[in-house]
């Protein structure tokens, strides 16, 4: 049974004949388009559903973080402000601390919906919130204690709100510089070419040419041997295998710019405080994902092109085998 199966398998795979070698490079046509296709569409996707992603979680996560510290240093800034000017024991620190102290709580309550870090991240974010509430009933404790007779009481209360914004570690501020630090970390690995992305570019873009080599080769053997100087439908799916092979990996490549330019503008935005800079950072990204938008649509048509490659390839084989050895 295995000698017979042998000369089966030689006589299938190794037979000189045109027809066989037709049928050689028609299965390596289907093996090499399924997996140069399935290999294409997989690492395009995988790169250009990264901006959508961006945009609904990382960036607002980063922004909202940003907020919140420029929030909560101008209401520090103000109470201090108010202090030094005297109004503490009149109007207390004053209504741009309030302004700006509910403006922290709306951007940390954004921040805790929109949190990239999972559950770790969370945890943060509650931590943060409750040494926020701490730090607003010292300053409003400082405020209740009025006149000169509660002035130490009412710098207790101040001193109290400064350790819980800065204390080391612990604080406010640090626990977000590193909630933020980490938040950077992840974009920055989500942005990155990963291992994974270029042996998937690897594979597709070497099973194409090879399915070009294959193609050329078919053409050359219904050249010689069957007097078919030209097949219109290897030539189409000649022209799509090479449009496949570098179309794509070009737009990818000019995508994964736009995507470190991102990450650039998210870093800058997080090390500012400036709101000027903070909106033009804003812009950046924002104008640099949608301009990602015309590759991402196109991987609809990567999968057209694809199908149609092969059917045009395996078509134009069948053909000549079906006209020439229908009868064989």
């Amino acid at each position: 049974m295995r000698a017979r199966l042998r000369r089966l398998v030689r006589r299938l795979l190794f037979r000189r004949t045109v027809k066989y070698r037709l049928l050689r490079h028609l299965a390596a046509v289907l093996v090499l388009g399924a997996v140069g296709g399935t290999a294409l569409l997989v690492s395009y996707d995988s790169v250009h559903r990264v901006p959508a992603e961006l945009q609904a979680r990382s960036v607002p996560a980063v922004q909202d973080a940003v907020a919140f510290r420029k929030a909560l240093r101008d209401a520090d800034t103000q109470v201090h402000r108010s202090y030094v000017d005297g109004l503490m024991d009149t109007v207390g620190p004053g209504e741009r601390y309030r302004q700006q102290s509910g403006a922290a709580d709306q951007a940390l309550s954004r921040l805790s919906g929109r949190q990239i870090e999972g559950d770790d991240g969370r945890r943060v974010v509650e931590v943060l919130n409750e040494l926020h509430k701490a730090y607003q009933d010292a300053v409003n404790e400082a405020a209740y204690h009025r006149g000169a007779e509660n002035r130490l009481m009412r710098e207790q209360k101040l001193r109290e709100a400064e350790t819980v914004l800065r204390r080391d570690v612990t604080g406010i501020l640090p626990r977000l510089a590193e909630l933020q630090r980490d938040q950077l970390g992840s974009i920055e690995d989500e942005t990155d070419v990963s291992a994974a992305d270029k042996a998937g570019w690897g594979v597709a873009v070497t099973a194409l040419l090879l399915l070009a080599l294959v193609l050329a080769l078919a053409w050359r053997v219904l050249w010689r041997h069957c007097g078919r100087l030209f097949s219109g439908w290897l030539a189409v799916a000649l022209v799509l295998v090479g449009t496949l092979a570098i179309a794509p990996l070009a737009a990818t490549c000019n995508t994964q710019g736009k995507l470190d330019a991102v990450h650039t503008a998210l870093v800058d935005i997080d090390r500012t405080d400036d709101q000027d800079r903070i909106d033009a950072g804003a812009a950046t990204v924002r104008d640099t994902i949608a301009a990602t938008s015309t590759a991402t649509r196109a991987l609809p048509w990567l999968a057209a092109g694809c199908g149609v490659a092969v059917v045009c390839a395996a078509g134009g084989l069948l053909w000549r085998l079906y006209d020439d050895y229908g009868r064989d």
